[in-house]
């Protein structure tokens, strides 16, 4: 029986639905189950069903299968990449192996001369196999078997020797960088790290704000350079220069597994190190500056309020926290949100790390005096309605800033400090003096990122009180959420990241205190007793009670 057949009869699609499926299939070429998948008639699970029943073979959830590592080594893993497939257990001279492609039946014979074993085939869906696969044999597996293989046993380490460039160039490195940086992607990373020691090379992937290495083959060792040579290539870099730092930029194009192009820019820095050159890939992915201010996570007396400052005429609006707190993110969603065809912005930021429709955007370049403060003084001629600059470093910059939002233009920035009633503070450290900072500053917006609870893997559970903040209470019956960990979060328990936000908006009150220079914890006190402060603190037990994340994730990120 057919597998649109057995879709019908069991009430998943019509007849109609089916024939328009079969003329797309005809004219596409692909496989009837990825194109009644993607036109959205039948789910994965229940496509992947009816592909058992035409096949008569059972179907096996990989995500929940636990393999030897003895029944792995059956298969060599240059033909799992070859044909896409794995075993999963064995029983004397008997072999279950998964395959995702049913109609690719020729494989058999091979498989059963590598194994010298009966073979017995199972479905497992396409998405959880590409994961099994990249999971128990590496990312690139395939490849650094190719290049050891091709390399000998006396490869010598330094490219330099067979000749960088060409090394670099060959179609088997390519093909490693590729795999590298499309699994980064796949997992969600924002940072590769590539570092080299004396015996090793790490591949690490930062993915919700935290390291996690790469699962690579202990052979990528010894193709640490070329791999190296060939992201500076695609950086347009001196590939000679060993000596001196880099710094580059990648624009990084693939095929997504849902199909389409997916492009991405890679911002690109080269350190040397003492056993070889250290890479930095950060990605920046372009949906990430679409992101509106509803879906950052900031609650909805703090969107409100934010929400009516950025409408405003003048003024500074600050955006405070760490690196890595989400604080770009923050500024180009408030840009979006009030960018039109009346209003003109322009940026001075270092570097430009994502390209808005409708900003003009300007990169500080300090070799040749285009600094943040310089930078202010000349578009502030552009005629400009908003401003955002990039960071408030130094005196110079402050008070450029100042100016602005007193002649009339609302300018956002953002500054390193723990906590927004810390903003005031530093200002008056750089020197700017108490009365312009009282009379231009209208809004402080202190945040951090939080790891969501995966929502795959997560539980409720009775929290037990002695690993609970002393400040922190739960209800006599109240269950908190935490995550077991799956596959899905690489057994983090955590999936995703969400924003907690402070925000402290000035009164007269606030703004006298600021011209007495009065330190932060009082006018934190005093903006909290005026309903003009809700805390990170208090914003990180909401989103826990709310189940969103953990109080474990929240202590974590509130005391970095």
């Amino acid at each position: 029986m057919g597998m649109g057949v057995s879709l019908i009869d069991r009430g998943l699609i019509s007849p109609e639905q089916l024939e328009e499926a079969l003329a797309e299939q005809r004219s596409s070429g692909d496989r009837l189950d990825r194109v009644l998948v993607r036109r959205g008639l039948v789910t994965r699970d229940q496509a992947l069903a009816a592909l058992g029943d035409q096949f008569h073979m059972p179907v096996v959830d990989l995500a929940a299968v636990e393999v030897e590592t003895k029944v792995l080594e059956s298969l060599p893993s240059k033909l799992v990449y070859r044909q896409g497939c794995v075993p999963i257990s064995r029983e004397r001279d008997r072999l279950v192996i998964a395959t995702s492609d049913p109609f690719g039946i020729d494989a058999l014979d091979e498989l059963r001369l590598v194994t010298g074993c009966a073979i017995d085939l199972v479905l497992a869906d396409e998405d959880d196999l590409r994961k099994f696969i990249r999971t128990h044999y590496g990312v690139g597996g395939d490849t650094l078997d190719e290049m050891s293989a091709e390399a000998g046993p006396t490869a010598v380490a330094d490219a330099a020797v067979a000749g960088e460039i060409e090394q670099a160039q060959e179609a088997s490195v390519i093909k490693l960088v590729n795999d590298l940086l499309v699994e980064a992607i796949s997992e969600r990373a924002t940072d590769v790290h590539i570092e080299p020691y004396e015996q090793e090379l790490l591949v690490r992937y930062r993915i919700d704000g935290v390291l996690q290495r790469a699962n690579v083959a202990a052979t990528i060792n010894r193709f640490g350079a070329a791999i190296v040579s060939r992201l500076k290539i695609m950086a347009n870099l001196n590939i000679a220069e060993k000596r001196l730092p880099q710094d580059g930029r990648i624009t990084f194009r693939h095929r997504s597994e849902r199909g389409g192009i997916h492009e991405i820019d890679l911002r690109v820095s080269v350190i040397p190190m003492l056993f070889g050159e250290g890479v930095v890939l950060r990605l920046l992915s372009k949906t990430a500056v679409l992101m509106s201010l509803n879906d950052l996570g900031m609650p909805d007396h703090v969107l409100t309020r934010w929400d009516a400052m950025i409408g405003r005429p003048h003024g500074i609006l600050l955006v405070t926290g760490p690196t890595g707190s989400g604080k770009s993110t923050t500024l180009y969603a408030s840009l979006n949100r009030i960018v039109s065809d009346e209003i003109k912005v322009i940026t001075v930021e270092d570097p430009v790390e994502y390209h808005v429709s409708g900003v003009n955007q300007i990169q500080v370049n300090s070799r040749v005096g285009l600094t943040f403060a310089s930078g202010l003084r000349s578009i502030l001629r552009h005629d400009p309605d908003v401003v955002m600059i990039g960071e408030i470093r130094d005196k110079e910059t402050a008070e450029t800033a100042v100016q602005a939002s007193l002649t009339g233009h609302l300018v956002f920035s953002t500054l390193h400090t723990n906590d927004a009633p810390g903003a005031t503070t530093r200002l008056l450290d750089m020197g700017v003096e108490p009365f312009l900072v009282a009379s231009s500053v209208e809004g402080i917006m202190a945040q951090r990122l939080v790891r969501r609870v995966c929502p795959e893997c997560a539980e409720r559970y009775v929290p037990d009180k002695a690993d609970l903040p002393a400040d922190f209470t739960v209800g006599a019956k109240e269950l908190l959420v935490r995550g077991v960990g799956c596959r899905a979060c690489r057994n983090t328990g955590y999936r995703g990241r969400l924003g907690v936000y402070e925000l402290l908006t000035m009164d007269d009150e606030l703004r006298e205190m600021v011209m007495r220079r009065v330190n932060a914890p009082q006018i934190a006190a005093a903006a909290a007793k005026g309903g003009h402060l809700c805390t990170l603190k208090q914003d990180g037990y909401a989103k826990t009670h709310a189940g969103q994340t953990s109080i474990t994730e929240v202590m974590r990120a509130l005391t970095v």
